[in-house]
């Protein structure tokens, strides 16, 4: 079932009554709705139909397929954690300072520094290992005369890895975000499942109660019809002087009550109708709208089936998304319970750093030598250049082990208390779920079954009524029954007739009720979540 194609269906059948009305094209999320002239017309709907314009058009359900995203989009983010950083610096020092060194004759050294580095960092999924690798070179210049180059150039890498041995193995705090944020969009996505659901019912009980209040409305057009008819013969009647004027006062004052009942239930109707027009078709019903949905499913064709109880109660734990997202709660709150027990570890870091670094440079002019204290001749020492770093390099390997134990670690050993609450407090919730899912089933069960009762008792009771009714106006006719005496056999009539209306209805608001406490009301409509989740 393809929801767009039924739906852009049922516009194009509005349309052909009343094209002005469908001008705009539909709002997107998180736009304003455009403004949208008067809707006309009638448009013939299936209960199918309605459902499927309803969840592409209900504002409710709109709202709720942001959620699923932005909790995905969560994910998203969690996941960043284990981006690489591309990192980079540039320094210039020029730094003087008085000089201890009595081989330097200088009283105060200057060095200048011009360099940086550049290099990527960044953690590890799973184990939480960080690493470091940095690229970085120097061209330095100073006046000492023992330092052999000036300018000189030092150029070198490093790479660095450290790895969490206790605390901080596997369950480190972005790791245990990755798998916190993934349980909650499943659980977004079926809390979105439930608030489908939850539209669908209200769509399915819209339409049968728009089908009620038009019988309603029937049922009274049919009875002030009786009425007036009964005035008609009452009137005649009187006129050649066979009944009195009190008779006639009874079969006017008949009419007016079921002008009245008429009255109200057209009122009934047609808010009954505003309510489905809202939910079918959600932005567009505005204050000057005329337009009537015409159900084409009919509520009396039923088969009566008996259900189980436990079977019922069995499909539900085995459907209902609120089941599934507290299973959810209580798999979040275990991950939160293992990343607060590892928290509880002292921590003890293995770190491995190895890289080289070269250099390079000029003599420097200012260079003396300490045995004869007389000035370096220049090219004593062969100049080199910026690249000639790079050839010589001095290897250079760490390795060590970093051990930090909090004392006596409070805010670890509280947080595993409380996690541990919160752990058991969602499995309460469960149970406490389950217990109310087992009373909505068996209640939705009852209903059920008192709906089909209840359709055989008002059907009996309809047909009795209408042969007491018909009765009735014989007597009339031969002078043996009063008008009073039909119109209360007309009341009669109509309650039973409305009896009959009102169980149809529960039968059809029960079966409804008793899919969604069941959790198989998207499947007993044939609605798949994936085309109803995507962004409009």
């Amino acid at each position: 079932m393809t929801l767009c194609r039924l739906f852009l269906g049922g516009l194009a059948a509005v349309a052909m009554l009343a094209a002005p009305a469908w001008a705009e094209p539909p709002p997107t999320p998180g736009q304003s709705p455009p403004d949208v002239p008067e809707l006309q017309g009638t448009l013939s709907l299936s209960l199918g139909n309605a459902i499927e314009m309803g969840l592409e058009n209900n504002l409710d359900v709109q709202v709720e397929r942001f959620a699923p995203f932005i909790a995905s989009e969560a994910k998203g983010i969690a996941w960043g954690a284990y981006d690489p950083e591309f990192f980079g610096n540039v320094d210039y020092a020029d730094i003087e300072t008085p000089n201890s060194f009595t081989l330097d004759q200088q009283t105060t050294s200057v060095n200048t520094t011009v360099g940086g580095g550049t290099g990527l960092r960044g953690a590890l999924p799973l184990l939480g290992s960080t690493y470091n690798f940095e690229f970085t070179s120097d061209r330095g210049e100073t006046n000492s005369t023992i330092q052999s180059l000036s300018p000189d150039y030092t150029s070198g890498w490093n790479l660095s890895f450290s790895q969490p041995l206790l605390r901080n193995l596997i369950w480190s705090e972005p790791w245990t975000r990755v798998h916190t944020t993934r349980i909650l969009s499943e659980a977004s996505l079926e809390e979105f499942r439930a608030r489908v659901m939850d539209a669908t019912q209200r769509i399915a009980d819209g339409y049968w109660n728009l089908i009620a209040a038009h019988d309603q409305v029937r049922v009274a057009e049919k009875s002030r019809e009786t009425a007036a008819a009964l005035l008609d013969q009452t009137q005649t009647q009187y006129e050649v002087g066979v009944v009195s004027k009190v008779e006639v006062v009874e079969a006017e004052a008949g009419v007016a009550a079921r002008e009245f009942d008429l009255i109200v239930a057209e009122n009934r109707f047609r808010n009954a109708q505003d309510v489905l027009i809202d939910l079918v078709l959600g932005p567009y019903l505005a204050a000057d709208s005329t337009l009537e949905i015409e159900p084409t499913d009919r509520p009396e064709d039923f088969v009566k089936y008996e259900i189980d109880p436990k079977l019922a109660v069995e499909r539900a734990f085995a459907n209902r998304p609120e089941l599934a997202v507290a299973n959810k709660e209580i798999e979040r709150n275990a991950v939160e319970l293992k990343f607060a027990k590892n928290q509880r570890l002292p921590r003890v870091d293995a770190t491995l750093s190895y890289g080289n670094q070269g250099l390079g440079g000029k003599q420097n002019p200012d260079l003396i030598n300490p045995a004869t204290g007389l000035p370096v001749p220049p090219g004593t020492i062969p100049p080199t250049g910026y690249t000639d770093s790079f050839d010589n390099p001095a290897d250079q390997l760490t390795a060590g082990v970093l051990i930090s134990i909090p004392l006596p670690n409070t805010a670890a050993r509280s947080r595993v208390s409380q996690v541990e609450l919160e752990l058991r407090r969602a499995m309460t919730r469960k149970r406490r779920l389950e217990q109310s899912i087992v009373l909505e089933a068996r209640k939705a069960v009852r209903d059920l079954k008192s709906a089909q009762e209840g359709i055989e008792a008002a059907e009996r009771r309809t047909a009795a009524s209408g042969e007491q009714l018909r009765a009735e106006r014989i007597r009339l006719e031969y002078g043996e029954s009063t008008p009073f005496d039909v119109l209360l056999r007309d009341r009669d009539f109509v309650e039973a007739e409305s009896q009959q209306i009102v169980a149809f209805q529960a039968y059809r608001t029960s079966a409804t009720a008793l899919d969604r406490a069941q959790g198989t009301i998207l499947r007993n409509h044939n609605i798949a979540i994936d085309p109803v989740r995507d962004l409009r």
